[in-house]
């Protein structure tokens, strides 16, 4: 697998990443210089993900393998004024009339959203600048897998059951930034986020719960499998994800 920025690269010097992150996530600082380490189980929770009728689940995990990662750069910014400063693996391509330039990592890359860490693949080096928008496409985690799996538990009348909420491999997504000239400093980072209060704030799942119409396998619930009301609750959660997402720029 190639060396696509940091981790192994036999470079400790002062670094700008692209990393890609829960909103809100568990992010730090020593977190994101740590790449491959998921944080200590002492660290806060997140907040509770909640359906429009108010059952709560707790997210524990979230991960994404990630390929055909394309990083838009900002206006009037050309390969030429990045090719000096590419970490080994980054590609860069003009595009062509008046498009823009976009950064290329071939990827697979393994993020812990949670904490905003790479568990695999090596971290993805940038330099700094300007970024308008990004698009990549989700691998499987294991073969055969999801392309992005969460992982969340709900506890209720003394018992508890989990949830996982996946996208298949294969899934192209893209985010634009609400800045089309967002700068990136030296040493910062370039987050993608995903809005996890979103993924099932449009489902009625305290009723479908209520009413049996969600199915109940070894004490793990199913979105995919969910009937009445909640039927089609899986798709209706992957149109969430893809739809809210989003791009900042960080000093670390």
């Amino acid at each position: 697998m190639a060396c696509l920025g940091l981790s192994g690269c036999g470079d400790s010097g002062t670094h700008t990443r692209l990393v890609f992150a829960l909103q809100p996530s568990l992010i730090s600082k020593s977190s994101v210089q740590a790449s491959g380490v998921r944080a200590l189980t002492s660290e806060p929770s997140l907040p509770d993900i909640v359906s429009s009728d108010g059952l709560s689940f707790r997210l524990d995990q979230a991960d994404a393998s990630l390929v055909d990662i394309r990083l838009t750069l900002g206006t009037d910014r050309t390969c030429a004024d990045v090719k000096d400063s590419l970490a080994s693996g980054v590609g860069c391509e003009d595009a062509a009339d008046s498009g823009r330039s976009v950064l290329t990592f071939a990827g697979p890359v393994l993020f812990d959203l949670v904490n905003g860490t790479v568990l695999s693949g090596g971290e993805l080096e940038i330099p700094p600048g300007l970024y308008e928008g990004i698009g990549f496409r989700f691998d499987p985690i294991v073969s055969g897998g999801d392309g992005f799996r969460a992982r969340t538990r709900i506890f209720k009348d003394g018992q508890e059951w989990s949830m996982d909420l996946t996208v298949p491999p294969g899934e192209t997504l893209g985010f634009a930034s609400t800045n089309p000239r967002l700068p990136v400093k030296e040493g910062g980072s370039l987050r993608v986020t995903f809005r996890q209060d979103t993924w099932i704030q449009d489902l009625p799942l305290a009723s479908c719960f209520q009413k049996g119409d969600l199915t109940l396998t070894d004490s793990v619930l199913s979105l995919d499998a969910a009937r009445g009301e909640c039927q089609g609750a899986g798709d209706r959660m992957r149109t969430s994800l893809r739809a809210h997402g989003g791009m900042s720029a960080h000093s670390f």
